[in-house]
């Protein structure tokens, strides 16, 4: 009887697990929900999840009625061409720049990326 491992069978084994694990990486990417575009979506790529950050963002919004989302979107571009977002959100809490969302005290910068999320949701 021959050996089950030999250098053939490893190969071939290891090329199927690759192919494997790039079709499973390349389905969760295509079963995602994609967004029509926004003139936002330079800032919007910074979210994780969009989705979740809109459900957010609506609470922002809900303490914010004269929000001005072009506005909103110059004042991010401002401070993301200093700075990454853990930064300038840290700056934010050291200055006291803050947003309440349903309770929750998040950084002015983190509450409007979700409340333009919101918008274009």
């Amino acid at each position: 009887m021959k050996d089950f491992l030999t250098r053939r069978n490893l190969l071939i084994g290891a090329g199927g697990a690759v192919v494997f694990a790039g079709a499973v990486f390349e389905a969760t990417r295509l079963v995602r929900r994609r967004h029509a575009p926004s003139p936002y979506d330079d800032l919007l790529v910074r979210l994780d999840d969009r989705d979740a950050a809109a459900a957010i963002g609506e609470e922002v919004l809900v303490g914010t009625p004269d929000f001005d989302a072009p506005a909103a979107a110059g004042e991010l571009r401002a401070r993301f061409a200093h700075a990454g977002m853990a930064q300038t959100a840290a700056g934010d809490a050291a200055q006291g720049r803050l947003v309440e969302a349903h309770g929750w005290v998040l950084p002015e910068t983190l509450g409007l990326l979700c409340a333009l999320a919101a918008k274009t949701a």
